[in-house]
């Protein structure tokens, strides 16, 4: 019989069990993890670097603080953003799972958990296959921090909403976010290209969401982390999910730092420089693929090859028009291999968010992404994983 058991060897299971063994060392604990070791997410997050939290979060400093102490010193880069000084994820995983085990946690990997339940004496009993065999562990308490659907590729399939919802709790509808935004209407020659530019997410033709970034151009998709920001708000309200993405459309202004009226004035300027082409127009503007883009769908009276000198006043127009308003109308979105985060989980109304315990069944515990809170890029979620993961591991040490 253990007195806490952690499903989910991740970023708020490994700072729960952290956190509780540090408040009661005499605590047998136990962390269930489906992968062959801990952190396996963790380790590929950042791009392999680990964005620990962001200065703009509220309880930053307390996450900095806990990684100091476990040995991990960190950096803080643009727009706020804190990683590992060495720039090692896997530097990270190492403190959390050395730092456990040499608090007595004991980690049990490559082990599936296939059912949970609570027994007649109030404690919990958890299920699971290990080496072909299967297991049973009990424990006083129980924290679910299995993660959610996103990049299953690391272990986070899905499988503790189940176990939530065999608890009475209510898990909202799930779709990955933080990935990319499918459109049909992108050209393929776009493929590889990156370029600046103010984004907005327009629903219904009213702007949601903007947010100023690099761009990446892939095969029939946006990419880039403005890109996976404006994910978080493709609201599939309908079963129609094909109608609901007709909703929406991206559009982005590739030269914000100008109003459309500037830019013609600017653009009938360049007419003027001898031996320009039409297709050179945007000439060291933007890169020349989606210059090229931007001129197909502008030109109707001048040929790319011409001289910019032959462009029409209305297609100068059209040209300044499209470099501020380029769109495209959204198809779909990247899948849950794609996608860094979860939207929607467990309610947060049935947790106390103070102590991370279940509202409806007392010694049961969540933290991290199986909770229905997701933010953008930038560390904002990792900061909601160790943070909820240490409120977690008080509450239970108490």
């Amino acid at each position: 019989m253990y007195d806490i058991c952690v499903i989910g060897g991740g970023a708020s299971g490994l700072s729960a069990a952290v956190t509780c063994l540090r408040d009661d060392p005499g605590l047998n604990v136990c962390v269930i993890e489906k992968m062959d070791r801990p952190g396996r997410k963790i380790s590929a997050s950042g791009n392999g670097r680990c964005n620990i939290t962001n200065a703009k979060c509220e309880s930053a400093e307390a996450s900095l603080s806990f990684f100091r102490s476990i040995g991990v010193e960190t950096v803080k880069e643009n727009e706020g953003r804190f990683y590992p000084r060495s720039g090692r994820a896997e530097d990270v995983v190492k403190a959390l799972v050395n730092t456990a085990e040499a608090l007595g946690a004991e980690m049990m990997t490559d082990f599936a958990v296939t059912k949970t339940a609570r027994v007649e004496d109030g404690t919990f009993e958890v299920y699971g296959i290990s080496g072909g065999e299967g297991i049973t562990v009990k424990s006083k308490k129980l924290l679910i921090a299995s993660g959610g659907k996103a990049a299953p590729q690391f272990g986070t399939s899905g499988d503790g909403y189940a176990f939530a919802k065999s608890f009475g709790h209510t898990v909202t509808r799930l779709a990955p976010v933080l990935t990319s935004i499918k459109s049909g209407d992108i050209s393929g020659s776009l493929k590889g290209t990156r370029a600046k530019g103010r984004c907005a997410l327009l629903r219904d033709g009213e702007a949601i969401y903007e947010e100023y970034g690099e761009v990446q151009f892939a095969e029939g998709a946006l990419s880039g982390i403005c890109i996976m920001d404006l994910s978080r708000f493709l609201k599939l309200e309908g079963k129609d999910i094909k109608k609901e993405f007709r909703r929406y459309r991206v559009e982005i202004d590739f030269m914000p730092e100008k109003s459309e009226k500037e830019l013609s004035g600017l653009l009938f300027k360049r007419k003027e420089i001898p031996g320009l082409r039409a297709s050179d127009i945007f000439l060291s503007i933007v890169p020349a693929r989606l210059a090229e883009d931007i001129v197909s769908r502008s030109l109707s009276e001048t040929s790319p090859g011409a001289f910019a000198a032959d462009i029409s006043g209305d297609e100068i127009e059209r040209l300044a028009k499209n470099m501020k308003n380029w769109s495209v109308r959204v198809s779909g979105a990247g899948g849950w291999k794609d996608a860094q985060c979860t939207l929607g989980g467990v309610k947060t109304e049935e947790i106390d968010m103070d102590t991370m315990q279940s509202r409806i069944a007392d010694g049961l515990y969540f933290a991290g992404e199986i909770i229905d809170r997701d933010w953008q890029c930038g560390g904002f979620n990792l900061q909601n994983a160790w943070e909820t993961g240490i409120k977690a591991g008080k509450a239970m040490a108490r």
